[in-house]
């Protein structure tokens, strides 16, 4: 080691120099850093999911709708709210992008006059009101759609130019444009609008990680900066780890984004996940240093001191942690495969950086003052080892009493979320969504696609009726659903208009309904045709339901539900599509994937541990404090009603890495004090080398991750708490219960570990 040292006393400079300018090379490939939010990046190439939703997008013109709603206390038919919806109509359809918009002023309503049937716009002007309020309150097909059923919301549906794959830069736009339009509409109106739709949460997605990348990210970092200061009250306590931390990031981000990858709401979070896996190699490290340095050793024997009792655990924890990341980097899905990939090289590039760099700094600094850290000063007084023989059994009884509660939170947690439920309540998106809800219809829509098995299908008379069936028992089956609509309902309208007296709801022949969406069509003005409802060949149709909010798991269910009736009820058969669907199938198979992760994570830090300690028994032991914290804080999740979504999900791997982390090192500094002092004194040992070093890490992250719970994306926020809960769980467990448990086991089994 000393060869070693010597080696980075002669080179320090260089190393410093270029190692920075490596950094700064790769680090110009950020200036044009891209940010992705498109559902897409969630699915391989080569998913069905998304083959599927292709194909229902060129055939349907897709589902890319933006909604803008707003409400009249006194009721939208009134000269003021008239106009003001034919008036945004009309704007809206000149924002660029915009294909489509469907408002109750441009409803195309159908009626007849002299046996002549009538398509045309509901409201030309704000006239005849009163008979149009008597109207539209009693047609079902606006009926809590277009107009609520107290008569005082209504909504404007926004529908984008059809294209195969969603352009979140275009949704960006388009929502500023809205955003531009309604903020001009609200100062002359006093109206309060509110803007929805799956394209505003990709939209919405895109933005916050943006925001979270430009202002938490940079507000994290000089944050730890401030706490480093605070703690170590010198320059080189500042710059060590500090250097270790902003290094590693930067090369991690830039091999990322020179691979081709872009920054998301999931991968936005690497910084964090770097400073975590950073900011443990490097303190061991320097407070080590600063340990040896108070004792008045010189500075590079007290240097090749720290390197050579350190540098073992610090490789077992860098190696334990890249292996745990790797298994992200099989994933199938994009951006959990890029965050395995970015965290595997951040963990080596820790490790080399605070074996190299870090040393070679602090060389730079032979008269470097190193001042106490009185913080922690109380667990460096003798005695916390005998605390600990006194009190084994009342700790351990303590803490596993605390396992019980804790652990029964358990049994109320759910693997569940929604893509509204990513967003704070005071975020746009949220706010529209759930005012849509509230006041009018269900802000999450399904398409379902029927398959009639043959061209022209879907003008038969028990196909329709079918679907007329199938309506009622979705409704029956399902209260979250609060509209449905498709071609049937246009041909009932016809039935009905045309035949005052018929009682059928549908046709008798084939005929008469070609005849009916015939007469439709050609009636219908430029740019609201039908090939929305249905395909050219006139096989497919379909049905758009709004539903009311649910977690994933229920709108799992309902899909399944869908298919599953047209297959057992009927020879057709259905999908169900639509971003509300492919949101439901994401959320499910990045949780689940990362949920598999940890589980192998564990298995195989397990394997490792016990290859290296080669005793069941020792294992058990590092089990418990690494696992522990993940299943307890499932229980405290389980308490203040938090899902695993994705968040949750992203900080398991965090906290077995940080876990196992400080459980290495715990490991190391006894099995190496065991061999010369008493349980009491090798206790003592391991607070004094170690104790500092986990609890300043802890709390620095503590406080770090705190950061993101300022974010408007909810999974951040979720990340947030869950973590900074574990890694204090994880901390109290490594200090209090396992010495605890060790001096029970070393009671009974001392000379177990004096071979080790």
């Amino acid at each position: 080691m000393n060869r070693y040292i010597d080696f980075l006393d002669k080179y320090k400079y260089i190393i410093l120099i270029s190692t920075t300018l490596l950094v700064l090379l790769f680090s110009f490939s950020l200036k044009n850093i891209a940010f992705e939010g498109s559902y897409r990046i969630w699915f391989d190439k080569n998913s069905q999911i998304m083959t599927s939703y292709d194909k229902f997008r060129s055939t349907f013109s897709g589902d890319d709708t933006f909604i803008v709603s707003f409400k009249d206390e006194k009721g939208i038919f009134n000269k003021k709210a008239i106009k003001t919806i034919i008036s945004l109509t009309n704007e809206f359809k000149k924002i660029a992008g915009v294909q489509k918009v469907d408002s109750l002023t441009n409803y195309q309503y159908i009626s007849s006059e002299d046996d002549d049937i009538i398509v045309e716009d509901f409201f030309y002007e704000a006239k005849n009101l009163n008979t149009k309020q008597q109207i539209a309150l009693k047609d079902k097909l606006i009926l809590n759609q277009l107009i609520s059923k107290d008569g005082k919301t209504t909504l404007l549906a926004l529908r984008l130019a059809s294209s195969l794959g969603a352009d979140e830069e275009l949704n960006i736009k388009v929502m500023k444009q809205i955003e531009k339009i309604t903020t001009k509409f609200e100062k002359e109106t006093s109206y309060k609008f509110y803007i929805s739709g799956a394209p505003a949460i990709t939209a919405s997605l895109v933005t916050i990680a943006q925001k979270d990348a430009l202002v938490l990210i940079p507000l994290a970092v000089v944050l730890v900066v401030f706490l480093l200061f605070i703690f170590f009250r010198n320059f080189l306590g500042v710059i060590v780890p500090s250097i270790v931390i902003v290094y590693t990031f930067l090369l991690t981000l830039s091999i990322q984004f020179i691979l081709g990858y872009s920054l998301n709401n999931f991968t936005v979070n690497i910084p964090s996940f770097v400073s975590a896996i950073a900011i443990a190699d490097s303190m061991h490290l320097y407070l080590a240093w600063v340990y040896y340095r108070q004792k008045e050793m010189p500075n590079k024997e007290a240097l090749a001191k720290a390197l050579s009792t350190n540098i073992i655990p610090i490789a077992m924890t860098s190696f334990t942690t890249a292996i745990g990341f790797a298994t992200l980097g099989i994933s199938h899905i994009v951006p959990i495969s890029t965050l395995g990939i970015s965290i595997t090289s951040a963990a080596l590039l820790a490790f080399i950086f605070s074996i190299s760099l870090a040393p070679a700094i602090m060389l730079m600094f032979n008269n470097q003052d190193i001042k106490p850290i009185r913080f922690f000063n109380f667990l460096n007084t003798k005695g916390y080892g005998a605390f600990i023989k006194r009190n084994d059994m009342k700790i351990v009884v303590v803490f596993f009493t605390l396992f019980i509660i804790l652990l029964y939170g358990l049994s109320f947690v759910k693997v569940d979320s929604n893509s509204i439920k990513y967003f704070k309540k005071d975020t746009v998106v949220r706010q529209g969504s759930d005012f849509v809800e509230k006041n009018l219809t269900g802000s999450m829509i399904y398409e379902v696609i029927v398959d009639s098995k043959v061209k022209e299908g879907i003008k038969n008379p028990v196909f329709l009726k079918k679907i007329v069936k199938f309506e009622e028992e979705l409704k029956q089956n399902f209260k979250n659903i609060t509209f449905i609509t498709s071609i049937k309902d246009i041909v009932i309208r016809m039935q009905h208009v045309l035949n005052k007296d018929v009682k059928e709801d549908i046709p008798n022949t084939n005929k008469l309904v070609a005849q009916y969406i015939l007469l439709y069509s050609m009636s219908l003005p430029q740019g609201m045709e039908i090939n929305d409802k249905i395909d050219t060949n006139e096989r497919f149709l379909r049905i758009s339901i709004n539903s009311n909010i649910q977690d994933t798991s229920k709108d799992i269910y309902m899909i399944d539900w869908i298919k599953n009736w047209w297959k057992q009820n009927t020879n057709y058969s259905a999908d169900v599509q639509g971003q509300t669907t492919i949101f439901a199938y994401m959320q499910k198979s990045v949780t689940d994937t990362l949920i598999y992760s940890v589980l192998l994570t564990l298995i195989i830090v397990c394997l490792a541990m016990l290859f290296i300690f080669r005793k069941v028994s020792i294992l058990l032991l590092f089990i418990l404090p690494n696992i522990a914290p993940i299943l307890l804080v499932g229980g405290v999740m389980g308490y203040l009603n938090i899902n695993i979504d994705i968040g949750v999900a992203i900080s398991a791997a965090v906290i077995l890495g940080i876990a196992v982390d400080d459980t290495i090192h715990f490991f190391s500094k006894y099995f190496e004090s065991i061999k010369l002092r008493n349980f009491e004194h090798s206790i003592d040992y391991v607070i004094s080398h170690s104790g500092n070093a986990m609890i300043l890490t802890t709390f620095i992250l503590s406080i770090t991750f705190a950061i993101f719970g300022l974010s408007s994306f909810v999974p951040n926020v979720n990340f947030a708490i869950v973590t900074i809960i574990a890694l204090n769980l994880a901390l109290l467990l490594d200090l209090v219960l396992l010495p605890a448990l060790l001096s029970l086991f070393h009671y009974k089994k001392r000379q177990k570990f004096d071979n080790i």
